[in-house]
């Protein structure tokens, strides 16, 4: 989303267009690695000073309600965001704890016998794999490749 659309949609919904909100919001947008609140921290900390982790933490807050990003978050992980937040999934490296985005291609359907007054909002998947990164650098070992007998 380009700044000007940034600053529109918080005067729309009356949040005052502050530097920390600009700041972490283009450096939310110009990451793919779906940043915990302190990555983004520690990049804009020493170019920001004056700029707090908590101030980090309630500006993410902020653009998830204006849906400006999303929370991504996994069972045992730290909450962590990303500024895509069109309808997409997620490959999760069990190795390395790497997100990456993935275009929702596949329909997920809504179960048919929901708890009462549930009202499902939006949907998601997480596969799990390893990633080419690791992969690679997982280098064979060569006790393993004995013969049988």
């Amino acid at each position: 989303m380009l700044k000007q659309d940034f600053e529109q949609r918080c005067r729309e919904r009356g949040v005052p267009v502050t530097w920390q909100r600009s700041a972490v919001y283009e450096a939310l947008w110009a990451r793919e690695d779906h940043p915990t609140a302190d990555d983004l921290y520690e990049e804009l900390a020493p170019k920001l000073p004056g700029l707090s982790r908590a101030t980090v933490y309630r500006v993410l807050e902020t653009l998830v309600g204006l849906g400006l990003a999303s929370r991504v978050a996994h069972p045992g992980a730290a909450a962590r965001f990303d500024a895509e937040t069109g309808n997409h999934h997620h490959l999760l490296c069990s190795s390395c704890g790497r997100l990456i985005d993935l275009e929702a291609v596949l329909p997920i359907p809504v179960p048919s016998a929901l708890p009462e007054a549930f009202d499902i909002q939006d949907a998601s998947v997480y596969f799990r794999g390893t990633c080419a990164l690791c992969r690679e650098t997982r280098a064979p070992d060569p006790r393993s490749t004995s013969k049988r007998r």
